[in-house]
């Protein structure tokens, strides 16, 4: 009997409702509400009208117990059978009442809710009251994804299916599917509800493989006089599929109890497949997998909470594997039915957790107590789903390990169809059986190494083979964090309970600072430069043979936390027009074929050496056969090509293929050149250097080049053109890398989010650049300072780093301006230390000096030389240090 619908309704601000003398449930409810859904979408709670710039901000808020009231019809033919009311995702306690009386209280997270109302539900007329409660139950801290407003926001109400059921007396409580797949059979073990009484009758099993023919059938007696369990062992004969990310082959068991109570059928989707844990993978039907693996971290935005039909999660998981991506992890969460449906249609390794991101853990025994309880009820409920390969407790927990250690041995011995894991990152116990963390160390080891990577550097050739080389498969833990600018044209896709008011914040403080004409360009400048980062942080993990995998923190937005966006996909899991997906599969797929560069700068006296290789985790073998290369220019030149041929490159291995070795003579002109790899089957990768004449052409004498600015001032005053390098000024150190996971939450030097270029300006005609900091500009940007130029209100910089959006300064590294009756051109960079190893800071300096030097050099903006001074006055020089947060303290478990 579905329920959903109109219910009536009530909130109970004061907790007052199960008083006695004010009972709720005595009552007929006031309001109205529609269900499934949450109060937040029935407009229900306190109106919000503040503006959270640390995440989005609902429009209603509300903790508390709400009540929510019906009647049903319970039909003649009901009369003798069990009936269990059946409510899939409350939040959070959820208390029944059936015509005024108390009947059950039920406190589950990550599974549904069930209720035996057999002796309430009689056939006839009934009040059907529910009392949900969302307030903490126990210590949560405010992190867990379970609960938290950051994502999801902390609802009330019931999200997923409603409904009444009707069984017979005798019916199957849970049927459990355990595959083997080396001898091709399935175990059926059912649990039957007998109430302790005896029970005759038959129980007929039969497979079909999903939406296609039946595999094969057994009726089995039954015969129980105390016991209530059968198990039965079925084959699936010689054409058995097995389950997996390239063949995800599923089978539909159903049960069908035949008794004197009635009959009952109970129906299980499955695969055969067998996880297990290796050397330095996850095995999966006996060879090693790689996990390319993404975050979900709950984000909803339209609803608030997590979505539980198949169709929406369907585009969610294709989305993500579209982007070449086989895994997905619940960061201290656990998904609906509809979402291991999808991900076991689809071919997704799923890791599930526990709503735990705790630092006392074993703290409180009731909320162990809770946990313990959790997880037996996630195993039963989700446990058939061949999707599901890894659990673990939580992220990043601290405290008590041994109880995390405890509930990873129960859960080995309670359902061994998983690989189990005590939680993300902070400490790895004996038991665990794969270790997700940002440092890896075996038990006892003092010496944590990273195994994680948050952004690249501009040589390739190093990987982290020894540091994920221990006694697990490790998983490289949130990798990425690299933040970008928020995209203003998204405001509009939020049309549901939660308003991008954070959104506004920032552009309103980008517009009191007069750079809102400038909002697309620090949003696109910044996403092309994360892009950038992943791809190298991506390949870097697929370099290193013994790693086990990694989980990209991300592919998409987090809302919270300060407002981290990270993810060249929104917070709606859609294009932000970035990257498309092909693209970045080039370095995120089964077969990526990759590259070790010693740097990514040379002058044309020197040869380019590129190590090629391949990361191989596709669904076979790749035939021999050649792989073909190419150096080439933006016109389309090519400097030099070949071919080299491979042997039969195995399944399930990282593997080099060649050397390339290719002399720079030919180059005459300062240039972007791309590698270009391709072996067969469309499988293709790229990676570019930049090249530089050797030979630097003497610029005219029509400039003078300086380091102080006074004097250049004393220049701007007689009308000279000025180039001004100066040796010191009041800024921020700049930084070639985004700031990593948020500027607000982490309150890091230099609090900067990217750079933005006027590549087309003709100071880089002799310094061919895009329009943000690719891999030329590393050493630039490490070396440069950031001036504020807010107050310079006509000014944009040439060479412009992109403060945080929260506060939204106007930071030039590079200006121009008419000054004083001469010519000004700025440059804050150090020209001198270790030059010789810095080709691109030499080819900057070249074309710059050139471009001063020319009748090209013509200043749009006027400025005068006090509105200067201050930039640069050595008394005033600011030097800021470091700070700490509360916010990153919590975020660690300091």
């Amino acid at each position: 009997m579905d329920l959903s619908g109109l219910w009536r309704f009530q909130l109970d601000p004061m907790g007052f409702g199960k008083t006695p003398g004010s009972e709720l449930y005595l009552s007929k409810l006031t309001e109205t509400i529609t269900l499934p859904g949450s109060m937040d979408e029935g407009g229900k709670g306190i109106q919000n009208i503040v503006a959270h710039v640390d995440r989005l901000s609902r429009k209603f808020e509300y903790c508390g117990q709400a009540w929510y009231q019906r009647e049903v019809v319970i039909p003649e033919d009901w009369k003798g059978k069990e009936v269990i009311l059946s409510l899939e995702r409350c939040h959070w306690e959820t208390a029944v009442f059936v015509d005024g009386e108390p009947v059950a209280t039920d406190e589950r997270l990550s599974t549904p809710n069930r209720f035996i109302l057999t002796k309430q539900l009689t056939p006839g007329l009934h009040t059907l009251t529910l009392c949900v409660d969302n307030r903490l139950k126990y210590p949560m801290d405010q992190w867990t994804h379970g609960t938290t407003e950051y994502t999801q926001t902390n609802w009330n109400g019931v999200a997923g299916r409603m409904e009444l059921i009707a069984k017979p007396a005798c019916y199957i409580e849970k049927m459990d599917i355990y595959p083997d797949t080396e001898t091709g059979k399935v175990k059926v073990s059912l649990a039957l509800h007998t109430a302790g009484n005896p029970v005759k009758g038959t129980l007929t099993l039969h497979i079909r493989e999903k939406g296609g023919k039946e595999v094969c059938r057994a009726v089995v007696p039954v015969a129980l006089s105390g016991a209530s369990t059968i198990e039965h062992e079925l084959a699936l004969g010689k054409d058995m599929k097995l389950w997996d990310e390239f063949s995800p082959a599923l089978y539909d068991l159903t049960a069908t109890l035949d008794t004197e109570a009635g009959e009952d059928l109970r129906s299980s989707v499955f695969g055969m497949r067998h996880v297990e844990q290796g050397r330095h993978h996850v095995r999966l039907n006996g060879r090693d997998i790689h996990l390319r693996g993404v975050l979900d971290c709950c984000v909803f935005p339209i609803t608030g909470y997590p979505a539980t039909d198949v169709k929406e999660w369907k585009r969610i998981m294709g989305t993500v594997k579209d982007y070449g991506m086989n895994h997905i992890r619940f960061h201290s969460w656990c998904p609906p039915e509809a979402a291991f449906d999808a991900a076991d249609e689809l071919g997704l390794y799923l890791q599930v957790e526990l709503p735990m991101w705790i630092k006392d853990v074993g703290r409180y025994p009731a909320r162990r107590d809770f946990f313990e309880k959790e997880m037996y009820a996630i195993l039963d409920e989700y446990g058939n789903h061949p999707s599901f390969i890894l659990y673990c407790n939580g992220n990043e927990n601290e405290g008590d390990f041994a109880v995390l250690e405890d509930l990873v041995k129960k859960g080995q011995a309670y359902d061994p169809r998983h690989l189990y894991s005590a939680s993300t990152a902070r400490t790895h116990v004996k038991a665990d059986q794969y270790y997700a963390s940002h440092v890896a160390a075996n038990v006892g080891d003092k010496n944590r190494r990273w195994i994680t990577v948050y952004e690249g550097k501009p040589s390739t050739d190093w990987d982290l083979c020894e540091e994920s080389a221990i006694d697990v498969p490790v998983i490289a833990h949130e990798t990425g964090q690299r933040c970008m600018y928020p995209n203003f044209e998204e405001m509009k896709k939020y049309t549901g309970v939660l308003e991008p008011r954070n959104f506004k914040v920032f552009q309103d403080r980008l517009a009191r600072n007069g750079m809102l004409h400038q909002a697309d360009e620090f949003f696109r400048a910044t996403g092309a430069h994360t892009v950038l980062q992943y791809k190298e942080v991506n390949e870097a993990l697929l370099r290193t043979s013994t790693s086990g995998g990694f989980q990209l923190l991300g592919l998409s937005d987090f809302p919270g936390q300060g407002s981290a966006f990270v993810g060249i996909l929104d917070a709606f899991w859609e294009s932000k027009g970035l990257v498309t997906p092909e693209k970045f599969r080039e370095s995120c797929a089964p077969v990526v074929l990759l590259a070790r560069l010693p740097k990514r700068t040379y002058t044309n006296n020197e040869t380019f050496t590129a190590k090629l290789g391949i990361y191989q985790f596709g669904p076979e073998a790749i035939r021999k056969g050649q792989l073909a290369w190419q150096l080439e220019g933006e016109a389309g030149n090519i400097v030099g090509s070949g071919k080299i041929n491979h042997k039969e490159i195995p399944f399930s291995t990282v593997d080099s293929l060649g050397v390339v070795n290719i002399p720079l003579d030919k180059v005459t002109a300062a240039g972007k050149y791309t590698l270009k790899a391709r072996i067969a089957g469309g499988i293709c990768n790229e990676w570019d250097i930049w090249v530089y004449p050797a030979v630097k052409q003497p610029a005219s004498e029509v400039y003078t080049y300086v380091r102080q600015w006074e004097k250049a001032k004393e220049l701007l005053l007689k009308g000279e053109n000025v180039l001004l390098v100066p040796d010191s000024c009041a800024g921020r150190k700049a930084h070639f890398a985004s700031h990593f996971w948020n500027p607000i939450m982490f309150n890091w030097k230099p609090m900067i989010v990217g750079t933005r270029i006027d590549h087309q300006h003709p100071a880089f005609r002799d310094f061919p650049t895009s329009y943000y900091a690719d891999w030329q500009w590393w050493d630039i940007l490490n070396y440069a300072t950031a001036v504020d130029l807010t107050d310079m209100r006509t000014l944009t910089p040439v060479i412009q780093s992109i403060d945080t959006y929260e506060v939204n300064r106007k930071l030039g590294i590079s200006f121009e301006a008419n000054v004083a009756g001469g010519k000004l051109f700025v440059l804050c960079v150090d020209p001198e230390k270790d030059m010789e190893k810095r080709p691109a800071m030499q080819q900057l300096l070249t074309s710059v000096r050139n471009y001063v030097a020319s009748d090209r050099f013509a200043p749009s903006v006027s400025l005068q030389p006090y509105e200067l001074d201050a930039l640069f006055d050595y008394s005033k020089i600011h030097r800021a240090e470091t700070q700490s947060s509360e916010a990153i303290r919590q975020l660690l478990n300091q």
